[in-house]
């Protein structure tokens, strides 16, 4: 029993330093990116579609297929928080590397 707590201690202070090193850190949930892809921005997209539809005086479809969410999309909201801030300033200044 002894041993694997040692094992087990030694995998948590591995994983303690791994995460000092990280630099630009998300703030997702248990979710992770499936829940972020599927609640924020799925529902987003398809608001700003409905939106677009009505304006041209289409009827929006609610069985199209939504395409899927770009990475770095995907990436920049896992790294925001609430009030519009980057969880660093590394986090952001690599999309701002991206988008140019």
């Amino acid at each position: 029993m002894e041993i694997l707590y040692g094992v087990l201690q030694e995998i948590g202070e591995k994983a303690q330093q791994i995460q000092k090193n990280n630099v630009c850190p998300h703030i997702l949930s248990r979710g992770g990116y499936d829940l972020l892809e599927k609640k924020k921005l799925i529902n987003k997209k398809r608001k700003k579609q409905q939106e677009e539809a009505m304006l041209t005086e289409n009827r929006p479809l609610l069985e199209d297929h939504q395409s899927p969410i770009e990475r770095h999309v995907k990436w920049k909201m896992a790294r925001t928080k609430r009030y519009g801030q980057m969880t660093s300033q590394v986090a952001q200044e690599i999309p701002d590397r991206i988008l140019s």
